[in-house]
């Protein structure tokens, strides 16, 4: 290879393509060969590749200027803009702007042609219309107990709506709300408009109230099946609490078996307490209310009580202090003044296994209450007292501490006699579980009542002593003298002008005297008779005390005698 430098030249390809071809190209024909560019305008070249790389369409470009520098005016357009209905804010604003009654009452009877004989589809036409007419943004939420949706109904149109329920029976009317109830969770769940439900809701629960207690059990299979949702959870309690509205036996119940179950969970504890409170406001019961008849049974208010003092400890504090402040007026109306006897062995029963200090002291009150409300209390205490010493010491203490209180239905003899036994029983028995305590509560309680001498008399039976005394006074004065004619007594009758009289009045009684001991002699072994057969054991008890009665009658006339005879009297 030579050292030096040698200039390479490249091979023309379109001379070479030309010689192969066998044809000859001059180089004029090379020259004329042109590009995309070289022919179209530049506009339409940068269109095509915008066209093939960015498929998003250019936005159009301004009129051009005609050529004689002049631009073509823009026409206008003649479409005016559809502007969007707005939406009511309030529900009273879309009554005002889109229900009409007319159409309501036309509607009903255009349904009620097509559809004679299946009021179900009147409701579902009717709740349809509601839903349509009466959205409004933010959607409204009815309140808790009465008031909106159905408030905000014209009177015309409850009466139309009304008139059409009460043309169905009463299992239709158990259907309608079941159907409303159960179409307000289904909406719901899917977004829409549940006002006409909720309206046909109010109304039927407020001419029924019960439509809801009679069926319960499938509203709370509704609850337990949406009760992970809590917007459609909170509307099937909204929809059943519409019973309270008129009848509080209805509402508590509802209370009760619908929605204290899940006062625990989070998103539905607020209202179950805010419930609570507008329905005892709404039939004014306060702590001092009294019912004849207790609005719960005893299983139930137990049940509340355990929520009061030991569940509320796991929900929300103010929740807690809410339900704690309405239960006076919920226990006022749950035990109606305790009068139900049946009360206090299940309170004394379960007095043992309380460890809250606030619900022992409430459980004592009211045991204390149903002795003072009715006298079987205290025989079911009498019972009871010696299997259930430990409580029954509680008690003794608690009604000793507020005796006060208690002590003018208590300070009577049967309560007297109880404490009595009580003691007797607590001398016989020793190292027994709560013994001491009763012990001491019983000798207080001994100490502060009263006893027979002191604060009563009795007139009665000294008044039958002082006529006795006096009849025998008058016998051994006509015994002293012969006859009643020379007695002290006659000659005193005689002197005041009423012997006679007297005389008259004392041969009256001796002859109806007569007729009743004839009475006496051939009734009396019959009834004995029988009252022996019937009275077993206490018969002969009241034999042997009347026995002594005798007796004691005898020596004290005796006694009576001798001081006659004596002159002392």
């Amino acid at each position: 290879m030579s050292e030096k430098w040698e200039t390479v030249t490249k091979t023309k390809p379109a001379a070479s393509k030309g010689k192969a071809n066998g044809t000859k190209v001059s180089k004029k024909q090379e020259a004329k060969i042109y590009t995309m560019e070289d022919v179209l305008p530049a506009s339409s070249v940068e269109n095509m590749y915008q066209a093939a790389f960015n498929p998003t369409p250019a936005s159009p470009k301004k009129d051009k200027k005609e050529t004689n520098g002049t631009s073509k005016p823009k026409p206008k357009s003649t479409e005016k803009k559809v502007e969007k209905p707005k939406i009511p804010s309030t529900l009273a604003q879309a009554v005002k702007e889109n229900l009409r009654v007319e159409d309501l009452k036309n509607l009903l009877e255009s349904s009620q042609v097509r559809f004679p004989d299946s009021p179900l589809l009147w409701l579902r036409d009717v709740a349809a219309y509601l839903n349509l007419k009466l959205v409004t943004q933010p959607p409204t939420e009815g309140d808790i107990l009465g008031g909106e949706p159905s408030t905000a109904l014209t009177a015309n149109m409850k009466k139309v709506i009304n008139v059409m329920l009460q043309k169905s029976s009463d299992s239709m009317k158990e259907t309608f709300f079941e159907t409303c109830v159960a179409n307000t969770a289904h909406d719901l769940s899917k977004g829409m408009c549940v006002t006409g439900w909720r309206i046909l809701t109010q109304l039927l629960a407020e001419t029924n109230p019960t439509l809801v207690t009679a069926h319960i059990n499938r509203y709370i299979e509704l609850r337990n099946s949406y009760q992970n949702r809590p917007v459609v959870g909170l509307s099937i309690l909204w929809s059943t609490g519409q019973a309270g509205n008129k009848s509080l036996h209805s509402g508590i119940k509802v209370w009760l078996e619908i929605m204290l179950p899940v006062i625990t969970m989070k998103h539905y504890t607020k209202y179950v307490v805010d419930y609570l409170a507008g329905l005892l406001a709404a039939h004014n019961i306060t702590k001092n209310t009294v019912l004849n008849k207790p609005v719960m049974d005893i299983p139930n208010f137990l049940t509340v009580q355990d929520t009061v003092f030991i569940v509320s400890t796991q929900v929300n504090k103010d929740c807690a202090k809410t339900l704690k402040d309405l239960y006076p007026g919920l226990r006022a109306i749950a035990v109606a003044g305790c009068k139900n006897h049946e009360l206090f062995p299940e309170l004394l029963e379960r007095l043992g296994n309380l460890s809250m200090p606030d619900q022992v002291v409430d459980t004592l009150d009211l045991l204390a209450t149903c002795l003072t409300a009715t006298p079987a209390a205290l025989v079911h205490w009498h019972k009871a007292y010696t299997s259930h010493l430990p409580q029954s010491g509680q008690l003794l203490q608690y009604l000793d501490t507020n005796w006060a209180r208690v002590k003018p239905a208590l300070d009577v003899p049967e309560f007297h006699e109880t404490i009595e036994a009580f003691e007797d029983y607590n001398q016989s028995v020793i190292n027994k579980e709560g013994l001491a305590l009763a012990s001491q509560g019983c000798t207080s309680l001994a100490g502060k009542m009263s006893t027979p001498g002191m604060p009563w008399f009795p007139w009665k039976t000294l008044s039958f002593l002082l006529l006795i005394s006096t009849a025998a006074i008058i016998n051994l004065d006509c015994q002293k003298h012969g006859n009643f004619s020379k007695s002290s007594t006659g000659q005193f009758l005689r002197d005041i002008g009423q012997y006679d009289r007297v005389l008259t009045g004392y041969q009256v009684v001796v002859d109806r005297s007569k007729e009743g001991k004839q009475w006496v002699d051939t009734n009396v072994p019959v009834y004995a008779e029988h009252a022996r057969r019937v009275g077993g054991p206490y018969y002969e008890v009241a034999q042997t005390k009347a026995g002594e009665a005798w007796a004691l009658m005898i020596l004290g006339y005796g006694k009576l005698e001798l001081a006659v005879k004596a002159g002392v009297v």
